[in-house]
């Protein structure tokens, strides 16, 4: 068969066309992103489905505030599929989707330091520390969010520099920031030596069981304890709970007589110097006056711990000694 230049330019046409239509590319049906999340103070259908081509872009609702999330039902994403053409067919089984604002955060400390700084560069004592009134947690911040985004629209004062009143500004991830009204107290500080680990009497304490903190100024009394030499070498009385305050009465130096052990007495009495035997009716430390029974007489005396197995007579009957 001969074909003719018309009849050729039909076929290749019709071929051309049957081409075309095999080759035209199928558009990707629209799902539900498995991760709804955003960073921004908007939602855009790019958020919520993939594959939605040039419709990704077009914002449909505002973000909820950093951290939080919002509840888009069924319903709601049917008619963002439909109004925008979207080729998404609603599962049955689906009633609602969740979508979270990422977020980041302020620690507590973090804070409570920026009001420090803030409160000396008033006139604040730098030898203090801040107290805040009702509030012991962090701040909540867009995810791009950091301390510098912070500032005060508001900071005073009272005339004793022990208290202020503020009104500070917080990112908020819309176009307003969010205002937290603050107060608090600013406590004078001291460098106190406590313990880091707990002490059992009679334990002898090192320097290695020593820290230092920085306690308020107010709530030391004048028995506190102020340096670690009033500390190492000495004991315990009773227990006392690391990281606390130690006063002049929790501690004791070593047992240097333990009750029931035997003791040499001595007596002064101006160049005269007598002894005698005894027995320590309880425990006592260098520079302790404890009960002594006189081995001989049987009296009971006070006598001072001297050194470890030596006492001096401080009162009893006649400060006798009895036989020798």
């Amino acid at each position: 068969m001969i074909l003719t230049s018309y009849t050729c330019k039909k076929w290749l046409l019709a071929t051309s066309l049957a081409l075309g239509t095999l080759l035209t590319p199928t558009a990707m049906a629209a799902e539900l992103k498995e991760d709804l999340t955003v960073s921004g103070k908007t939602i855009s259908i790019g958020d919520i489905f993939t594959d939605a081509g040039e419709k990704s872009d077009v914002i449909i609702f505002e973000a909820p505030a950093p951290g939080k999330s919002k509840s888009i039902s069924a319903y709601d994403l049917q008619r963002i599929s439909d109004t925008h053409d979207l080729d998404w067919e609603r599962p049955q089984y689906l009633k609602r989707v969740r979508l979270t604002r990422l977020s980041s955060s302020i620690s507590n400390d973090d804070l409570v330091s920026y009001v420090h700084e803030t409160a000396i560069s008033h006139g604040a004592n730098p030898d203090s520390q801040i107290r805040l009134f009702g509030r012991n947690t962090g701040l909540v911040v867009p995810i791009d969010a950091t301390m510098a985004d912070l500032s005060f629209e508001q900071f005073s004062l009272n005339d004793k520099r022990d208290r202020f009143t503020s009104v500070l500004l917080v990112p908020s991830g819309g176009n307003v920031p969010k205002k937290i009204s603050m107060s608090g107290v600013i406590e004078e500080v001291r460098d106190i030596p406590v313990f880091n680990r707990s002490i059992l009497p009679g334990e002898t304490i090192a320097k290695s069981d020593i820290s230092w903190v920085e306690y308020p100024a107010s709530r030391l009394n004048n028995r506190a304890i102020l340096s670690h030499k009033q500390l190492v070498g000495m004991t315990v009385r009773r227990a006392v709970r690391p990281e606390k305050p130690i006063n002049t009465n929790d501690v004791i130096e070593p047992v240097a007589v333990k009750k029931g052990a035997p003791v040499t007495m001595v007596v002064r009495s101006g160049s005269i110097i007598l002894t005698a035997s005894g027995q320590a009716l309880e425990n006592g430390s260098i520079g302790e006056t404890i009960r002594i029974l006189n081995s001989k007489s049987r009296l009971t005396v006070d006598a001072k711990v001297m050194t470890a197995g030596q006492v001096e007579i401080v009162s009893g009957p006649n400060l006798a000694l009895g036989p020798q």
